[in-house]
Order: structure tokens, then sequence, then C-alpha cells
């Protein structure tokens, strides 16, 4: 199986038919530690959960988009961009990296964001080089 980390992104409006669409880390995880996952294409910011978009008041639901906007264009993102409940996708390579968890190929990054897409990448990287280079 296919594993798609995004948390708005479908993905087959992206490419990638057929492929399980998990919204956070914890979806993820539960993937990767059952060993069925060939291929993944992985978002770094994985959004607020509902539990967090209910903290904000109704100024900040409506600048969200704006703000992650900016964030993104100028050096990253954060708080608006995920919540501890969702995670990460560099939060879920890490994981991968301590846990041996890896996805079969080589992963993916998709991420709009430069800095958490560096950072995953990066990660990735790391992984490759101590398999010597082959997936």
């Amino acid at each position: 199986m296919n594993l798609w980390l995004d948390d708005v992104r479908e993905p087959w409006r992206h490419g990638a038919l057929g492929w399980e669409w998990a919204k956070t880390v914890a979806d993820a995880k539960a993937l990767l530690e059952a060993g069925l996952v060939d291929q993944a294409s992985l978002d770094h910011d994985l959004g607020l959960c509902g539990e967090c978009m209910d903290t904000l008041t109704g100024t900040d639901r409506g600048q969200i988009a704006v703000v992650r906007a900016e964030l993104l264009r100028n050096e990253g993102c954060a708080s608006y961009c995920s919540c501890p409940h969702n995670g990460t996708g560099y939060e879920l390579v890490c994981w991968m990296e301590e846990t041996g968890h890896w996805p079969k190929s080589q992963p993916v990054v998709h991420s709009a964001n430069p800095v958490g897409a560096a950072r995953m990448r990066l990660a990735i990287e790391r992984e490759t080089r101590r398999r010597g280079g082959v997936w």
C-alpha cells in the first residue's frame, strides 16, 4: 500500500490514486508499524485538530489562511500550521529514523513549507546514506 500524509490535499487530486490518506502522524505510524507501506509521500504541516481549532477566537480562525501563507513565504510555519495532536511530517520522519519503520521505498516530501521540507529531506538522506544509497 502507498501512504499519503497530508491534512488537506486529497491524494487523488495530486496523482496518488488509491493511496491511503493519513491526516495525522498517529495514523501514519499505525500503517508504518504494520509494515504495509511501499511508498510514502509526506507533508510537513498537518494543521490544527478540532480541539485546538476550538480554542481559537473567530478572528483567529479568519486569519489562519493569511497567517499560514505569510509564514510559509518567510521562514517556515508556526502555531497555526500544526498542533501537538496532529504532529508534523518532520516528527514522523524522526520517528521512522528512531524505530526503523520506513516504507519499502524512499519517501517523497511534497510539503509547501520550505523549512520543514528541508529538515525532512535531510533525515531521509541520512537514512539513504545509512542504507548505502539503496532502498
